[in-house]
C-alpha cells in the first residue's frame, strides 16, 4: 500500500470517528472507566473494651482471660501465653487465652441513616492494644510465640458468671463459639522497638505501663464476610467478639486491659458503596460537558 492509500484510509477512519454522535464517541472513553471509581473512606470508628482493675469490675462483660485449668480472669492486663512462658519467679505459668468484646451499640442504625441500607461497608479492620514484656503478678508469662485471632459468633460470655473456655485449636473451639472464622494468625516478638525480652529481667521487674518496655501492637483482620456481615448488621446485637488463641508453647504476650494509656481498640474504616445512579449522573454529566466542548468549538 503507497503513501497516498494509507493517509487517505487513515482520514477515512478518522472521519467514521468523526462522523459518529457525540454521546457514542465519547462514552466510549467514559464507560470503561466508570468501573474502576475507587470509593474513598469516608470515616473511622474505633470501640474499646471497658476499663477494669477486678473480675467484679465492669470489664469482665468485655474481656476475659481463660487458662487451661479452668480458672479465668478479668483484670487490669490480660496474658495470651503457651505452657512454655516463664514468669517473674522464672516458674512457667498456666497456659491462657484471652477473649474481648466491642459493643458497638447503634452504630449500624446510624450508618443505615447517613448512608442508606446496603450502602455501605467496611475495610481495613484492625485490633489494637498495648502490651507489656514484663508483669508483676506470677499468673503471667513473657516469651515471644505465634497467636491466631477468631471472630466468634457467641457475644453472650460474661468472665466469672458464663466463662468462655480454653481450646488449643479451631475445633475445640467450634461448640462454644457456633460459629467462627480464622482471621489473622500474628507474631509476637517479646520486644520493642528499642527493647528485647530476656528471662533475666524477670525476676526483678514491675509492670511498665510505659517508657521502652511496653508497647502498641496493631493486628490487621482482613475482611472476611462473616466478621464483616457482623459489623455492619444487626444480627450479634451490635457486638462483636474475638478470641486471641496461642499457637506457640513459647509465647507469653500480656495485654493491658486497665490502667494504661490504651485499651485493647476495634476499628475499621466506613465505606460508601457508589450506587447506580451515582454513577448514571457521572456519565451524563461528563457526556453533558464533552458534546458542549464540541458544539462550541
Amino acid at each position: 500500500m503507497g503513501v497516498l492509500e494509507m493517509s487517505k484510509k487513515r482520514h477515512m477512519q478518522k472521519g467514521v470517528f468523526r462522523s459518529a454522535p457525540c454521546w457514542m464517541r465519547y462514552a466510549c472513553f467514559l464507560v470503561p472507566g466508570l468501573f474502576f471509581i475507587p470509593s474513598a473512606p469516608c470515616l473511622t470508628m474505633n470501640f474499646t473494651t471497658t476499663g477494669g482493675g477486678g473480675q467484679t469490675g465492669a470489664a469482665a462483660g468485655t474481656t476475659a482471660m481463660v487458662m487451661s485449668n479452668g480458672d479465668s480472669w478479668s483484670g487490669g492486663a490480660a496474658g495470651v501465653q503457651g505452657g512454655g512462658a516463664t514468669n517473674l519467679l522464672g516458674e512457667n505459668p498456666v497456659a491462657a487465652n484471652v477473649v474481648f468484646k466491642f459493643d458497638l451499640g447503634s452504630f449500624v442504625s446510624s450508618m443505615n441513616v447517613a448512608y442508606g441500607v446496603g450502602n455501605w461497608t467496611v475495610e481495613n479492620i484492625r485490633l489494637t492494644f498495648q502490651y507489656t514484656l514484663y508483669a508483676n503478678n506470677t499468673r503471667f508469662g513473657g516469651g515471644a510465640g505465634n497467636f491466631d485471632v477468631f471472630w466468634i459468633a457467641n457475644d453472650s460470655w460474661v468472665q466469672g458468671s458464663d466463662n468462655p473456655i480454653f481450646s488449643t485449636d479451631a475445633a475445640g473451639l467450634l461448640g462454644w463459639a457456633g460459629d467462627q472464622s480464622l482471621l489473622a494468625r500474628e507474631y509476637y516478638s517479646w520486644s520493642t522497638s528499642t527493647y528485647a525480652g530476656t528471662v533475666a529481667d524477670l525476676t526483678s521487674w514491675t509492670t511498665d505501663k510505659t517508657g521502652d518496655r511496653q508497647g502498641l501492637l496493631t493486628v490487621e483482620l482482613g475482611t472476611d464476610s462473616k466478621l464483616v456481615e457482623d459489623i455492619t448488621t444487626t444480627n450479634g446485637g451490635g457486638r462483636i467478639s474475638l478470641y486471641l488463641m496461642a499457637v506457640s508453647d513459647t509465647l507469653g504476650m500480656t495485654i493491658f486491659t486497665g490502667g494504661a494509656t490504651t485499651l485493647p481498640t476495634f476499628s475499621f474504616d466506613v465505606i460508601a458503596i457508589p450506587e447506580p445512579r451515582v454513577i448514571g449522573l457521572v456519565v451524563l454529566s461528563g457526556l453533558g460537558f464533552l458534546f458542549g466542548r464540541r458544539e462550541r468549538a
